[in-house]
């Protein structure tokens, strides 16, 4: 029987470079183990270039510190779905953290930064309706252009390769027990970190039927949840690179006065989930779907993800008959169809506080539309702003007494 690799070798140059640059990096690795001259091949430094700048938002055109694209690949391996996704959110409790990661090629390091929201500095003036009641007081307006940046002094996620010039990558098979280790600046003070994975769950697993066990929660979509690692619950440990699920990872801190890189039984997990793009980039149909700054008062900024639900494109005839109008220039029924004023509007939290925490609803809009417009302002500065029936979630402190307030 005809080896089919001495067939493979037959072919011209560049068809095989052609056939093998369909390959997944673990397949590269194989079929450059068959022979010499496969090895050859897949060694080509523009395939492993080809891998990870598929992974990259911003593509990188040489290797920088490393020896190879290869060798860089490698050094990163499986980690690469991390920047590719950019946006994690945490499992923290109660307030949650958000960050953006990236592949910073000058240093040649992976790395995740929390991203904060600052009030900056607002302005106040009072507003009165027009007409108003003669007794009715005026309101004070509170002006909100948030400062929205990242702590790049202090970073979540770190993973550095000890020795970029060395040939050979330190880390290259993978184990159950895999944890990636991250030199932070907390060491000098004994507070130790590492990155580990996890596995997806599906979604008709038993897992999910308790809210708390599961991330991102269900009222966040997503097609893959993972378990959190709680006090009272520790998820199985990946058996194989296969179950390994691309949007999650774990963060693993803990304190130790002696040994450095040794885990003890008090350890912090904060299970990291991305959002799909789908989700929070702004549409015709779905403009005000997104990410989301909010001034929540005494607990500051938070991070909200918004969510503009789908609804059927007919409306009913008792839909379009409501008369949205407030005076002439209000707006048509029509009209703000074809903006994208429909539909169902959700806040929820990315970050949270000691009274609703992350992962819960903010606030809901049940209609955006015609069914749940109360009107439409004539009064500077507002003139045009559309007001809709919308319902707000408050706690108490701990997310006790939970309810919904409606305005």
């Amino acid at each position: 029987m005809t080896n089919p690799s001495l067939l493979l070798e037959k072919l011209p140059p560049e068809l095989i470079r052609v056939i093998i640059s369909y390959l997944s990096a673990p397949d590269l690795a194989c079929i450059g183990a068959t022979c010499r001259s496969l090895a050859a091949h897949a060694s080509d430094d523009l395939l492993w270039a080809d891998l990870i700048n598929a992974r990259l938002p911003n593509q990188i055109k040489d290797p920088g510190i490393f020896a190879s694209f290869r060798r860089l690949y490698l050094a990163y391996h499986p980690c690469w779905f991390i920047p590719q996704h950019k946006i994690w959110f945490a499992d923290n409790e109660p307030t949650g953290i958000l960050i953006l990661t990236r592949y910073n090629k000058r240093r040649g390091v992976i790395e995740g930064y929390q991203m904060v929201a600052e009030r900056g500095n607002p302005e106040f003036y009072f507003w009165k309706a027009e007409p108003a009641e003669p007794a009715e007081p005026a309101v004070l307006v509170q002006s909100f252009d948030p400062i929205v940046r990242l702590l790049l002094d202090d970073p979540t996620l770190f993973l550095k390769d000890p020795d970029p010039s060395c040939l050979a990558a330190p880390i290259q098979r993978f184990s159950q027990s895999e944890e990636r280790h991250m030199p932070l600046a907390l060491e000098a003070h004994h507070v130790y970190s590492s990155l580990s994975f996890c596995s997806a769950i599906s979604n008709n697993q038993e897992s999910l039927t308790d809210g708390e066990m599961c991330w991102p929660p269900q009222i966040i979509p997503s097609n893959a949840r993972t378990s959190r690692h709680t006090g009272g619950h520790q998820p199985e440990r990946i058996k194989r690179m296969s179950d390994m699920s691309e949007s999650s990872f774990r963060i693993n801190k803990w304190t130790s006065f002696r040994v450095a890189f040794s885990p003890g039984r008090s350890q912090l997990h904060s299970t990291f989930s991305t959002l799909d793009p789908d989700f929070y980039n702004p549409t015709t149909k779905k403009p005000y779907q997104g990410i989301w700054v909010g001034d929540y008062s005494a607990h500051g900024c938070e991070f909200l993800l918004v969510l503009q639900k789908d609804v059927d494109e007919d409306l009913s005839e008792e839909s379009r008959s409501i008369d949205v109008s407030n005076g002439e220039d209000g707006p048509e029924v029509d009209d703000m169809i074809d903006l994208g004023q429909r539909g169902r509007l959700e806040g929820i939290k990315l970050t949270g506080d000691m009274n609703v925490p992350r992962g819960q609803y903010s606030w809901v809009a049940e209609d955006i539309g015609p069914g749940g417009l109360v009107g439409v302002a004539v009064e500077e500065p507002f003139i045009g702003a559309r007001m809709v029936r919308c319902k707000g979630h408050v706690a108490g402190i701990g997310f006790q007494d939970g309810e919904y307030s409606y305005y």
